[in-house]
């Protein structure tokens, strides 16, 4: 099997807890780039890494290095990116694709002009219990649900923002763009494109983040469907709680994003649908880059479904900064 050589920009916490998952993915090689180059080298050890740079640049230049994986924050993925870009690296770069529309914008013509891959690094996009509802909402026999009535997402825990995630600027949001991404992914992947967004925020909890810890959304589509998405990291409770509940003519699938399991209840029936195994779509979603990449096989989210998703969460903050309904702006 071909490996593909790539090379990790930011080596903080959600990178460790990434490549935690990602440490036993076959046909990669991983190297590692930090500021700090203790940070890099510590990496490289905990994760058997080809190389640990202490410049981004300094990566970038190694002609080993074939793509990259950038976990910097939200205000330095358009930079990062186009350093890559421009030594001819394909980009994997973490949700969200940048802080705005302009710069996300920017970051795919750039990578078409230099004829590379971007993608997005979204692991709902690939989780299994995801992939298994949107085809039994597709299915059109008695496996189905029928026609498609509302989707209702929910998220809560007590979480408070950290660091640069606090600081407007440098996050280009909340909790909502951060984080609650995530969902709006994972909506669009089983309703597709809304056609007008709602949305309105809770008393802040955390008042050391400058952006929302919390936000509520409802989105409609044509014949009639909606979707709402209540997510919030201020919400007083022990356990963490993350449920979807899709409603259809005739029955009801619910599942939590990265159990191996989903139930279909009709009327006094319930069926429960079981997965191979609970994954948390890492793995294959690091396996369709490198696919991408190596095989030309097709960008299963690219930099446009990117700024599909960053388009609702700022129709969303309009919304709920106006108290207005809002048509977010599609890009694929």
């Amino acid at each position: 099997m071909q490996d593909l050589n790539i090379c990790i920009l930011g080596c903080g916490g959600y990178a460790y807890e990434v490549m935690n998952e990602l440490r036993n993915t076959k046909g990669i090689k991983f190297s590692f780039a930090s500021r700090d180059i203790s940070k890099a080298e510590s990496f490289q050890r905990k994760f058997d890494g080809t190389h640990a740079f202490g410049t981004y640049e300094e990566a970038m230049e190694n002609p080993e290095i074939e793509a990259v994986y950038i976990f910097s924050p939200h205000n330095l993925h358009q930079n990062h990116a186009q350093l890559a870009i421009s030594n001819s690296k394909h980009v994997l770069v973490e949700k969200p694709i940048a802080r705005n529309l302009r710069e996300g914008k920017e970051m795919i013509a750039s990578a078409n002009n230099a004829n590379v891959n971007l993608m997005v690094a979204e692991n709902y996009r690939f989780l299994p219990t995801v992939v298994k509802a949107a085809e039994i909402i597709r299915s059109d026999d008695e496996s189905g649900i029928g026609s498609l009535r509302t989707i209702k997402i929910t998220s809560e825990n007590y979480r408070e923002p950290e660091g640069w995630r606090r600081d407007l600027e440098t996050s280009g949001g909340g909790v909502f763009i951060d984080a609650g991404i995530h969902l709006v992914n994972l909506m669009t992947s089983l309703a597709g494109f809304p056609e007008k967004i709602s949305a309105a925020i809770p008393i802040a909890v955390f008042h050391e983040s400058e952006g929302e810890d919390a936000l509520n959304l409802f989105a409609t589509y044509s014949k009639g469907v909606s979707a709402t998405i209540f997510f919030s990291r201020s919400t007083n409770i022990q356990k963490a709680v993350q449920e979807i509940v899709i409603d259809g003519s005739t029955g009801r699938i619910q599942f939590s994003p990265f159990a191996n399991k989903l139930t279909i209840t009709k009327g006094n029936l319930k069926r429960t649908v079981r997965l191979k195994n609970s994954t948390r779509g890492t793995q294959e979603m690091i396996s369709s880059f490198r696919n991408l990449v190596l095989h030309e096989e097709p960008n299963k989210m690219p930099g446009e479904m990117g700024l599909n998703d960053l388009s609702i969460v700022m129709s969303a903050y309009e919304s709920a900064r106006d108290r207005s309904q809002v048509t977010p702006k599609k890009f694929i």
